[in-house]
């Protein structure tokens, strides 16, 4: 099998059926996966209904466990090649998997970091925390992990697509927010050879949904931290 789609999900009704749908829709030779984390808003009651399609495997946990642990049982779960995981909000176009394999397998890559900056690299980063203040805990993040590890990524929070058995091994723990940020660090440390590609990005607001804090930044920098200077991969 050549990819495993992850799609997790916490109070997504608005746009959980589409995101199944368009992952369907990808023409690639895959399984999906859909983990909720106890969702209230009634996108537990689509899922029950999904359960009948057998393209799919529906996960509904009975407690809010973080997106970290469904990311990793996702991994622990994933049969595929590459692993990827957009999420359920629909903020990353699903299709953009496309060129992500593309890249991974012309330039021999482990996996590859999808980018909402790569193109935008004229673009002063004071203008861009100016406009959206969201940006600054992005610039951030991806400064320490360029500086960490001495790589030249310009986002290194955007979707992903990975090695599935890579990062079966990849020994993260984080269940909030900060799992991403140990994950990067992870695949950074170890060496892995990671490529960056342009993807398409559309931000909800705190009306439509959108959950992440500026607050949750000051896990993710720590984690940052920890694994830099008190964690020895093996």
């Amino acid at each position: 099998m050549k990819l495993t789609i992850l799609i997790f999900c916490f109070n997504e009704k608005a746009t959980i059926a589409s995101a199944i749908e368009q992952a369907k829709q990808i023409n690639i030779d895959k399984e999906i996966i859909v983990i909720d984390n106890c969702s209230f808003d009634g996108t537990k009651e689509i899922l029950e209904d999904y359960k009948k399609d057998n393209a799919l495997k529906i996960i509904i946990h009975n407690k809010n466990l973080g997106a970290g642990y469904s990311v990793r049982e996702g991994f622990s779960l994933a049969q595929g090649e590459y692993f990827y995981a957009p999420g359920a909000d629909l903020e990353y176009k699903m299709d953009d998997v496309y060129k992500m394999i593309e890249k991974v397998e012309d330039d021999k890559l482990d996996g590859v970091f999808g980018s909402r900056l790569l193109d935008k690299q004229d673009i002063s980063r004071f203008k861009l925390i100016k406009e959206r203040p969201f940006w600054l805990g992005t610039i951030i993040a991806t400064f320490l992990i360029n500086l960490f590890y001495g790589r030249k990524f310009t986002d290194v929070i955007a979707t992903k697509l990975m090695k599935t058995d890579i990062l079966k091994n990849i020994g993260c723990e984080a269940n909030n927010p900060a799992f991403e940020f140990e994950f990067v660090s992870r695949v950074c440390k170890k060496g892995y050879k990671i490529g960056e590609v342009p993807v398409w990005y559309k931000a909800r607001t705190r009306k439509e949904g959108k959950t992440i804090k500026a607050a949750d930044m000051i896990p993710a920098i720590l984690a940052i931290l920890r694994i830099k200077f008190l964690v020895r991969l093996r």
